[in-house]
């Protein structure tokens, strides 16, 4: 009767779950991180790239839990209570922590037949090599019937945070997409060609190491038709201490254009807008030789070479008037300098009978009475200043 009592005993405690030991948790030493010596070596993570490893454990209860006892894993690296490391390495590193696997234990979460505090411990290996990071090219547009050549570039980074690296080589193809017609990518990451249709092209282009490590990024080349650039600058004559404008236009390209001077410099006291428009008051008469630079929003640019010429002010040369004789015929020039032709002529106050000023500034006629006489002439410009001048006739 005992006997049989001490087994109902034994199989109900069995029947509740009483905790029962098992075989100590042991580190895979194959894969995914294979022993080299006492050391488990895991697979090398790339900057910058994301990283994602599963540890992996046997025997025991068949669920473990991990934890870092001494050591830490390289920076932007985590690893979960299940063995899985993830994240993004920020530099090139080598750290080897040791590691526990444990059994988890019912109260921990585990199988409620999983008792006792079963475990291992290894010293692992983990290590951030530099990465390729294709840099943020901007493929500029393309445009019909032009050459286009891009370089693109690939950099092996040894730090994130600021970015830190060097140019890599990498063999360059296309992932996916498609490259406008008449444009190939070689092998070296040269985008070249001369483009045939208009249209926008999104592609992914994709680097790869000697190493096999990669990188990929998607481009967009727009293809359109050629930029027109037309200024009226030339044809334009400016005057010093006048106010000038003149409008330049595009055409083709993306449709919106920024407007710059290359080489050369504008007349002092012009100034160019984004929109195109020289405009102000030049203040030094010259000619100028200078370019103009219109970009479209997808950086094509046409420029267009420019000579502006500034005249001087409009002023009187003919300080004072050469006497006139009674009853003989009179003509005398009215200099001027500066002005922009042609020139219109007033005359205010008192002037000899039949006397006259043409539009060439020429005072003639023939005077019959002796005396002075005393007027103001005004010369208009055809950009619309005005110069007055108060001269004396004398009759003798």
């Amino acid at each position: 009767m005992k006997r049989l009592a001490f087994i109902a005993a034994v199989a109900a405690l069995l029947v509740v779950g009483i905790p029962m030991s098992a075989s100590a948790a042991s580190f895979v030493d194959w894969t995914p991180c294979p022993a080299q010596g006492p050391l488990l070596v895991c697979p090398a993570a790339e900057v910058g790239q994301p990283y994602h490893l599963q540890l992996l454990a046997h025997d025991g209860c068949d669920d473990y839990l991990w934890e870092i006892v001494n050591g830490a894993l390289p920076d932007g690296l985590h690893m979960s209570d299940t063995g899985l490391v993830t994240g993004t390495p920020t530099q090139s590193d080598e750290r080897i922590p040791w590691m526990v696997v444990h059994d988890r234990t019912a109260a921990q979460g585990g199988p409620p037949w999983c008792g006792g505090d079963n475990h291992s411990e290894r010293q692992f290996v983990f290590r951030s090599v530099p990465g390729l990071s294709i840099q943020d090219n901007s493929v500029p547009g393309g445009t019909i019937g032009q050459a286009y050549s891009k370089q693109l570039t690939v950099l092996a980074i040894t730090h994130l945070n600021p970015v830190q690296g060097s140019r890599a080589q990498a063999t360059w193809t296309i992932a996916s997409g498609s490259l406008p017609p008449g444009v190939n990518l070689s092998q070296d990451g040269v985008l070249s060609g001369t483009p045939t249709a208009e249209g926008s092209y999104t592609f992914v282009v994709r680097a790869t190491g000697g190493g096999g490590s990669t990188d990929t990024e998607t481009e967009t080349l727009t293809v359109r038709q050629p930029l027109t650039v037309t200024s009226a600058l030339g044809g334009a004559p400016a005057e010093v201490g006048l106010p000038f404008e003149s409008k330049q236009s595009a055409g083709g390209g993306s449709g919106t254009y920024t407007w710059s001077v290359g080489p050369g410099a504008l007349p002092a006291g012009l100034t160019l807008a984004s929109d195109g428009t020289v405009s102000g008051a030049p203040t030094l008469a010259g000619r100028y030789t200078f370019t103009l630079v219109a970009t479209d929003s997808e950086s094509r640019s046409k420029t267009v070479p420019v000579t502006l010429v500034v005249k001087a002010k409009l002023a009187f040369k003919t300080l004072k008037l050469k006497s006139a004789a009674a009853g003989a015929a009179y003509r005398s020039k009215i200099a001027m300098t500066g002005g922009v032709a042609p020139l219109t002529w007033t005359v205010r106050g008192k002037l000899p009978r039949g006397f006259k000023v043409g539009t060439t500034g020429l005072l003639f006629g023939t005077p019959t009475k002796a005396g002075s006489y005393r007027f103001t002439v005004t010369a208009t410009d055809a950009l619309g200043a005005v110069a007055k001048k108060t001269l004396t006739l004398v009759v003798k």
